[in-house]
Protein backbone atom coordinates (compact mmCIF):
# COMPACT_ATOMS: atom_id res chain seq x y z
CA UNK A 1 0.00 0.00 0.00
CA UNK A 2 1.41 3.03 -1.12
CA UNK A 3 1.32 6.54 1.04
CA UNK A 4 0.24 9.74 -0.56
CA UNK A 5 2.16 12.56 0.40
CA UNK A 6 -1.11 13.94 2.07
CA UNK A 7 -0.80 11.35 4.38
CA UNK A 8 2.77 11.40 5.25
CA UNK A 9 2.30 15.24 6.08
CA UNK A 10 -0.42 13.97 8.36
CA UNK A 11 1.83 11.18 9.96
CA UNK A 12 4.96 13.32 10.47
CA UNK A 13 2.46 15.87 12.11
CA UNK A 14 1.64 13.05 14.68
CA UNK A 15 5.02 12.23 15.26
CA UNK A 16 6.19 15.14 16.14
CA UNK A 17 3.02 16.25 18.04
CA UNK A 18 3.84 13.16 20.15
CA UNK A 19 7.82 13.41 20.03
CA UNK A 20 6.98 16.98 21.62
CA UNK A 21 4.69 15.67 24.43
CA UNK A 22 7.40 13.16 25.29
CA UNK A 23 10.23 15.68 25.48
CA UNK A 24 7.79 18.00 27.62
CA UNK A 25 7.07 14.93 30.26
CA UNK A 26 10.81 14.43 30.91
CA UNK A 27 12.51 16.00 33.68
CA UNK A 28 14.14 18.69 33.37
CA UNK A 29 17.99 19.33 33.77
CA UNK A 30 18.59 22.28 36.58
CA UNK A 31 20.37 24.99 34.86
CA UNK A 32 24.15 25.88 36.18
CA UNK A 33 24.37 27.68 38.88
CA UNK A 34 27.51 29.38 40.50
CA UNK A 35 30.84 26.96 41.35
CA UNK A 36 30.58 26.22 45.32
CA UNK A 37 33.82 25.71 47.49
CA UNK A 38 33.83 23.07 50.48
CA UNK A 39 35.02 24.11 53.55
CA UNK A 40 36.16 21.52 56.72
CA UNK A 41 34.24 22.00 59.60
CA UNK A 42 36.18 23.60 62.72
CA UNK A 43 36.15 25.56 65.91
CA UNK A 44 37.82 28.97 65.93
CA UNK A 45 36.92 32.02 67.45
CA UNK A 46 35.01 34.29 65.92
CA UNK A 47 34.12 37.60 66.06
CA UNK A 48 37.36 40.47 66.72
CA UNK A 49 40.81 39.41 67.55
CA UNK A 50 44.21 40.59 67.37
CA UNK A 51 47.42 40.31 65.38
CA UNK A 52 51.05 41.67 65.33
CA UNK A 53 50.59 45.03 63.26
CA UNK A 54 53.43 46.60 61.45
CA UNK A 55 53.39 50.61 60.80
CA UNK A 56 55.08 51.85 58.28
CA UNK A 57 58.47 53.29 60.17
CA UNK A 58 58.61 49.40 60.52
CA UNK A 59 57.50 49.27 64.11
CA UNK A 60 55.32 46.49 65.67
CA UNK A 61 52.75 46.24 67.85
CA UNK A 62 49.14 43.75 68.73
CA UNK A 63 46.25 45.13 67.68
CA UNK A 64 42.62 44.57 67.51
CA UNK A 65 41.70 43.85 64.16
CA UNK A 66 38.61 46.17 63.92
CA UNK A 67 38.26 49.21 65.35
CA UNK A 68 35.66 50.36 68.65
CA UNK A 69 33.20 51.83 65.65
CA UNK A 70 33.05 48.81 63.77
CA UNK A 71 30.11 46.79 65.33
CA UNK A 72 32.88 43.99 65.98
CA UNK A 73 31.34 41.21 68.58
CA UNK A 74 33.90 40.27 71.39
CA UNK A 75 35.64 37.07 70.54
CA UNK A 76 33.44 34.04 71.17
CA UNK A 77 33.70 30.03 70.42
CA UNK A 78 32.04 28.32 67.97
CA UNK A 79 31.92 25.12 66.48
CA UNK A 80 31.24 25.25 62.73
CA UNK A 81 30.12 21.73 60.86
CA UNK A 82 31.07 21.37 57.02
CA UNK A 83 29.73 23.21 54.54
CA UNK A 84 30.01 24.40 51.07
CA UNK A 85 30.43 28.32 49.62
CA UNK A 86 29.98 30.24 46.70
CA UNK A 87 33.07 30.66 45.09
CA UNK A 88 31.88 34.79 44.02
CA UNK A 89 29.32 36.58 45.04
CA UNK A 90 25.98 36.71 42.99
CA UNK A 91 25.69 38.25 39.06
CA UNK A 92 23.72 40.25 37.72
CA UNK A 93 22.70 37.37 35.49
CA UNK A 94 21.75 34.96 38.03
CA UNK A 95 20.05 37.72 39.80
CA UNK A 96 17.72 38.74 36.84
CA UNK A 97 17.21 34.81 36.45
CA UNK A 98 15.87 34.35 39.77
CA UNK A 99 13.48 37.41 39.68
CA UNK A 100 12.40 36.43 36.24
CA UNK A 101 11.47 32.61 37.18
CA UNK A 102 10.00 34.06 40.43
CA UNK A 103 7.81 37.09 38.75
CA UNK A 104 9.29 39.44 41.16
CA UNK A 105 10.25 43.02 40.18
CA UNK A 106 12.98 43.94 38.10
CA UNK A 107 16.31 45.18 39.59
CA UNK A 108 16.48 48.71 40.10
CA UNK A 109 18.61 50.36 37.27
CA UNK A 110 20.50 48.02 35.74
CA UNK A 111 24.86 48.21 35.56
CA UNK A 112 27.18 47.44 33.03
CA UNK A 113 27.59 43.49 32.72
CA UNK A 114 25.73 40.34 33.61
CA UNK A 115 29.23 39.07 35.23
CA UNK A 116 29.63 42.26 37.82
CA UNK A 117 28.17 41.70 41.28
CA UNK A 118 24.55 41.73 41.93
CA UNK A 119 23.54 44.88 44.27
CA UNK A 120 20.86 46.65 45.55
CA UNK A 121 19.62 43.51 47.33
CA UNK A 122 17.05 43.27 50.18
CA UNK A 123 17.44 40.87 53.10
CA UNK A 124 14.24 38.69 52.91
CA UNK A 125 15.14 38.77 48.59
CA UNK A 126 18.69 37.19 49.25
CA UNK A 127 17.31 34.83 51.33
CA UNK A 128 14.75 33.71 48.99
CA UNK A 129 17.64 34.01 46.03
CA UNK A 130 19.37 31.11 48.32
CA UNK A 131 16.33 28.90 48.18
CA UNK A 132 15.59 29.48 44.76
CA UNK A 133 19.43 28.56 44.04
CA UNK A 134 18.94 25.23 46.11
CA UNK A 135 15.79 24.09 44.53
CA UNK A 136 17.78 24.44 40.90
CA UNK A 137 20.58 22.82 42.10
CA UNK A 138 19.41 20.30 44.06
CA UNK A 139 20.90 21.01 47.67
CA UNK A 140 19.70 22.80 50.95
CA UNK A 141 21.32 26.57 50.62
CA UNK A 142 20.33 29.33 52.70
CA UNK A 143 22.38 32.37 53.57
CA UNK A 144 25.71 31.57 55.79
CA UNK A 145 25.42 32.42 59.62
CA UNK A 146 27.92 35.60 60.62
CA UNK A 147 30.24 32.58 62.16
CA UNK A 148 30.09 30.69 58.81
CA UNK A 149 31.15 33.81 56.89
CA UNK A 150 34.12 34.50 58.93
CA UNK A 151 35.49 31.30 59.17
CA UNK A 152 35.45 30.72 55.47
CA UNK A 153 36.81 34.43 55.21
CA UNK A 154 39.79 33.55 57.66
CA UNK A 155 40.69 30.50 55.73
CA UNK A 156 38.97 28.42 58.99
CA UNK A 157 39.76 30.53 61.37
CA UNK A 158 43.11 31.24 61.13
CA UNK A 159 43.99 34.84 62.39
CA UNK A 160 44.03 36.95 59.31
CA UNK A 161 42.67 40.38 59.28
CA UNK A 162 41.63 40.70 55.30
CA UNK A 163 40.09 37.74 53.17
CA UNK A 164 42.83 38.26 50.28
CA UNK A 165 45.24 35.91 49.06
CA UNK A 166 47.47 36.24 51.81
CA UNK A 167 45.88 38.34 54.63
CA UNK A 168 47.20 41.61 53.56
CA UNK A 169 45.73 44.77 52.18
CA UNK A 170 47.47 45.48 49.06
CA UNK A 171 45.17 47.45 46.95
CA UNK A 172 45.85 47.35 42.78
CA UNK A 173 47.32 43.76 43.69
CA UNK A 174 45.11 41.42 45.19
CA UNK A 175 42.30 44.49 46.07
CA UNK A 176 41.15 47.47 43.90
CA UNK A 177 43.12 50.79 43.84
CA UNK A 178 40.71 53.30 45.16
CA UNK A 179 38.58 55.84 42.82
CA UNK A 180 39.92 53.17 40.27
CA UNK A 181 37.07 51.89 37.82
CA UNK A 182 39.15 48.98 36.48
CA UNK A 183 37.59 45.54 37.37
CA UNK A 184 36.02 47.35 40.24
CA UNK A 185 31.95 45.48 39.93
CA UNK A 186 33.59 42.20 38.30
CA UNK A 187 33.22 39.22 40.29
CA UNK A 188 36.65 36.92 40.93
CA UNK A 189 38.79 39.96 39.17
CA UNK A 190 41.41 39.44 41.88
CA UNK A 191 43.26 36.69 43.83
CA UNK A 192 40.93 34.34 45.83
CA UNK A 193 41.77 33.83 49.88
CA UNK A 194 43.60 30.69 50.45
CA UNK A 195 40.30 28.38 50.63
CA UNK A 196 40.04 29.60 46.76
CA UNK A 197 37.09 32.10 47.69
CA UNK A 198 36.74 35.64 46.20
CA UNK A 199 35.24 39.10 46.78
CA UNK A 200 34.90 38.89 50.55
CA UNK A 201 37.37 41.71 51.00
CA UNK A 202 35.84 43.93 47.97
CA UNK A 203 33.11 43.84 46.20
CA UNK A 204 29.87 44.60 47.87
CA UNK A 205 28.95 43.78 51.15
CA UNK A 206 27.15 40.32 52.07
CA UNK A 207 24.10 39.49 54.22
CA UNK A 208 24.66 37.07 56.59
CA UNK A 209 22.30 35.06 59.16
CA UNK A 210 22.76 36.96 62.54
CA UNK A 211 23.16 35.58 65.88
CA UNK A 212 19.81 36.45 68.01
CA UNK A 213 21.77 36.06 70.96
CA UNK A 214 23.54 38.80 69.78
CA UNK A 215 21.75 40.67 68.35
CA UNK A 216 18.29 42.06 67.99
CA UNK A 217 15.61 40.11 65.86
CA UNK A 218 14.28 43.37 64.02
CA UNK A 219 18.23 43.99 62.52
CA UNK A 220 19.95 42.60 59.87
CA UNK A 221 23.54 41.94 59.38
CA UNK A 222 26.31 42.49 56.38
CA UNK A 223 30.00 41.29 56.14
CA UNK A 224 32.70 41.90 53.70
CA UNK A 225 34.38 44.86 52.74
CA UNK A 226 32.56 46.83 49.27
CA UNK A 227 34.21 48.93 46.74
CA UNK A 228 32.07 51.31 46.96
CA UNK A 229 34.46 52.67 50.05
CA UNK A 230 37.40 50.78 49.35
CA UNK A 231 38.32 51.06 52.80
CA UNK A 232 41.10 49.28 54.52
CA UNK A 233 38.78 49.09 57.80
CA UNK A 234 36.99 46.97 56.20
CA UNK A 235 38.68 44.17 58.08
CA UNK A 236 37.01 40.64 58.89
CA UNK A 237 35.57 40.92 61.91
CA UNK A 238 33.82 44.76 60.90
CA UNK A 239 30.15 44.30 60.82
CA UNK A 240 27.03 46.56 59.26
CA UNK A 241 23.92 46.53 61.62
CA UNK A 242 20.96 47.62 59.12
CA UNK A 243 17.14 48.31 60.46
CA UNK A 244 14.49 48.17 58.27
CA UNK A 245 13.01 50.56 56.46
CA UNK A 246 10.20 52.85 57.26
CA UNK A 247 7.33 53.08 54.61
CA UNK A 248 8.01 57.00 54.08
CA UNK A 249 11.69 56.22 53.08
CA UNK A 250 10.46 53.35 50.85
CA UNK A 251 7.66 55.89 48.92
CA UNK A 252 10.48 58.87 49.03
CA UNK A 253 13.81 57.12 47.07
CA UNK A 254 13.34 56.63 43.90
CA UNK A 255 15.63 53.33 43.86
CA UNK A 256 13.45 52.07 46.45
CA UNK A 257 10.37 52.06 43.96
CA UNK A 258 10.75 47.97 43.82
CA UNK A 259 10.14 47.83 47.60
CA UNK A 260 6.46 49.36 47.24
CA UNK A 261 4.10 47.50 48.60
CA UNK A 262 6.22 44.77 50.60
CA UNK A 263 5.46 43.81 54.28
CA UNK A 264 6.77 45.97 57.22
CA UNK A 265 10.16 45.04 58.54
CA UNK A 266 11.94 45.33 54.81
CA UNK A 267 15.66 45.38 55.53
CA UNK A 268 17.52 46.99 52.53
CA UNK A 269 20.62 47.66 52.05
CA UNK A 270 22.28 49.76 48.30
CA UNK A 271 25.42 47.71 48.32
CA UNK A 272 24.64 44.49 49.70
CA UNK A 273 24.34 41.12 48.06
CA UNK A 274 24.14 37.28 48.78
CA UNK A 275 26.40 34.73 48.81
CA UNK A 276 24.68 31.39 49.37
CA UNK A 277 25.87 28.61 51.38
CA UNK A 278 25.24 24.37 52.07
CA UNK A 279 25.78 21.99 54.39
CA UNK A 280 27.96 19.57 53.20
CA UNK A 281 27.29 15.51 54.16
CA UNK A 282 30.92 13.77 53.98
CA UNK A 283 31.21 11.60 50.72
CA UNK A 284 34.33 10.14 51.26
CA UNK A 285 36.04 13.06 49.88
CA UNK A 286 37.78 15.67 52.58
CA UNK A 287 36.41 18.89 52.45
CA UNK A 288 39.09 21.73 51.20
CA UNK A 289 41.30 23.19 54.10
CA UNK A 290 43.18 25.66 54.05
CA UNK A 291 46.94 25.53 54.84
CA UNK A 292 48.02 27.11 57.92
CA UNK A 293 51.66 29.20 57.33
CA UNK A 294 51.58 28.55 53.67
CA UNK A 295 50.76 31.92 53.20
CA UNK A 296 50.02 34.14 56.01
CA UNK A 297 52.67 36.23 56.95
CA UNK A 298 53.81 36.08 60.78
CA UNK A 299 53.03 40.40 61.02
CA UNK A 300 50.65 42.92 59.11
CA UNK A 301 51.10 45.65 57.29
CA UNK A 302 49.52 48.32 58.63
CA UNK A 303 47.24 50.89 55.82
CA UNK A 304 47.68 54.77 55.93
CA UNK A 305 43.24 54.53 56.17
CA UNK A 306 43.05 52.84 59.18
CA UNK A 307 43.16 55.88 62.33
Amino acid sequence: MRHTPVRLSVTLIIASILLLLVLRSLPTRPEPGPELIPVEGGSFMAGNFQVPMRAPDGEQSVQWVAQADQGALDPYPVEVSAFSIMKKEATNALYDRFLKQTQRPARWQPVKGDDEQAANMPYDEAEAFCTWLGKNSGLDMRLPTEAEWEYAARGRGQAIPWATDNGQWQAGRNLPEPDSGANKHKTGAFPPNPLGIQDMANGLHEWVISDPNRDPAHVRIFKGGSNTGTSSRDTIPTRGIVFPLSDATIQAKPELARLKGRPAGTVYFQNATARCVAPLKSNGTPPVSAKPDSTVPPVFDNVTDKP
